[in-house]
């Protein structure tokens, strides 16, 4: 079973569990009350008519002693019926919980279908455009070494640009797909020094955003590849969701890692870790950003944290005390 699918498996299985147990207690109660009921109907019909009997024996023989009813006591049926009850749980769950799952396994399958048609569609369109990209990027950055004219040169910058972004965007979607067989590479690094090489490529998303960058030495033992890329989808996020002229922090200090944007904040931030979320249609990207990075925190044992406001802003942070 895929990651994405366990959430809903589980959700669908526990929601189902709990929907029987409902209807088998209100059934148990029922039947309870009516045994119950029918037995101590059945024991005072009884003591009565042995009473009757007494009484009717003593005035035939005319003896003076008075006829005691006998108190009824119950409970030991009492205690048969709640044995039957839980051997009737027990075979009942015997063959309804073989049952939840198999339906929620059935449930799962036309997702299970969108989203591999989904990740097949997104191989094939990254293979058909590798071709077109390499050749895009080959003659932009020969026709940047020979042109002389400042604008021009900068148009094939920018064109240089806009192929890196694609390629990482690529190298993103690409990652997603072996996510669920992804094996980890540890190795000890700055995180620091690895922020600070990636600082041109994230001024690169938006030139009209000021990024601020703030950090200290911070040694950890980590996947670097991986680690660097649940903070570079971090960054474009913030950088992506900005408004213009505005400013995106990044902080490393104290074994803590925090990225903060000023754009236009999320309306709910515990779902924004679901493969294709997106909040609203115009939002850009497909939505496998942010569920790249908490695929990637749990591979690491991190707790992604997020703050966020609508129309004020986004805080991303987590600690990486435990990879030190």
């Amino acid at each position: 079973m895929f990651s994405y699918e366990k959430s809903s498996f589980y959700r669908f299985f526990f929601i189902y569990t709990i929907v029987f147990l409902l209807l088998f207690s209100a059934l148990a109660s029922l039947y309870y009350y009516k045994e119950s009921k029918r037995y101590f109907q059945e024991k005072k019909t009884s003591h009565k008519i042995t009473y009757l009997e007494c009484v009717r024996l003593h005035e035939m023989l005319k003896d003076t002693h008075e006829c005691q009813m006998q108190a009824i006591d119950i409970r030991q049926k009492i205690k048969t019926i709640y044995e039957e009850i839980f051997i009737a749980l027990l075979l009942t769950l015997v063959i309804t919980l073989p049952l939840g799952y198999f339906l929620a396994r059935l449930s799962l399958k036309p997702m299970r279908d969108s989203v591999e048609r989904m990740d097949g569609f997104i191989n094939g369109i990254i293979h058909d455009i590798n071709t077109p990209l390499s050749v895009i990027k080959i003659n932009a950055q020969s026709m940047s070494k020979r042109i002389q004219d400042p604008k021009l040169q900068e148009k094939s910058e920018r064109i240089i640009q806009g192929v890196d972004q694609i390629e990482a965007l690529e190298e993103m979607l690409l990652f997603s797909l072996k996510l669920d067989s992804y094996a980890l590479s540890i190795s000890r690094f700055d995180l620091a020094d690895e922020l600070q090489k990636r600082l041109h490529f994230y001024k690169a998303i938006r030139s009209n955003i000021t990024l601020s960058l703030q950090s200290e030495i911070c040694f950890i033992n980590a996947d670097c590849a991986a680690l660097m890329r649940l903070v570079d989808n971090i960054v474009s996020n913030a950088m992506k969701y900005s408004r213009s002229n505005s400013k995106v922090n990044i902080q490393l200090k104290g074994k803590i890692l925090l990225v903060e944007d000023f754009g236009i904040g999320i309306k709910r931030p515990k779902e924004v870790f679901q493969k294709y979320y997106r909040e609203a249609e115009n939002i850009q990207g497909i939505g496998i950003g942010l569920y790249i990075v908490a695929q990637i925190a749990k591979m690491h044992k991190l707790e992604i944290k997020v703050e966020s406001e609508v129309n004020k802003g986004t805080r991303f942070y987590f600690s990486v005390e435990n990879l030190s």
